[in-house]
């Protein structure tokens, strides 16, 4: 699949600032479905939420949404497109439940995930069966 019919372009996220006003770390990397950041940093594969900086001179930088983000993969080697195309290929070919029982349940070294697959109180399917009360 090309980048392009996949929706991916390459792009910058900056995060920050820490300490002083001035540090921040701009990293490289691949956007997917403007508003998630793929990029590898020391073999990490990580995914992060961004936001798009409004500003018509930076049409690629986007900001650290805040979320905190994920480690997809470790020890990842190669180019950052290649990867990320490989791995939505992937996760594409698969159903919710298929994931939630093959990878996160599988995690080595991990606590508990705590999931909130119910996002609102009250939540009632599209056939009209209530499927969390509180």
């Amino acid at each position: 699949m090309t980048e392009s019919v996949m929706g991916l372009e390459r792009v910058c996220m900056v995060q920050g600032p820490y300490d002083y006003p001035h540090m921040y770390e701009i990293y490289e990397g691949v956007l997917y479905d403007r508003q998630y950041f793929f990029y590898l940093e020391n073999g990490l594969l990580c995914l992060r939420h961004v936001k798009k900086v409004e500003q018509s001179y930076h049409t690629h930088l986007y900001l650290d949404g805040e979320s905190e983000g994920l480690q997809l993969a470790a020890g990842v080697q190669g180019e950052v497109m290649q990867v990320v195309t490989e791995i939505i290929e992937r996760l594409r070919a698969k159903d919710g439940l298929t994931f939630l029982f093959d990878e996160l349940l599988w995690l080595h070294g991990r606590g508990p995930i705590k999931l909130n697959l119910f996002k609102k109180k009250d939540e009632v399917t599209s056939s009209g069966r209530q499927l969390a009360t509180k």
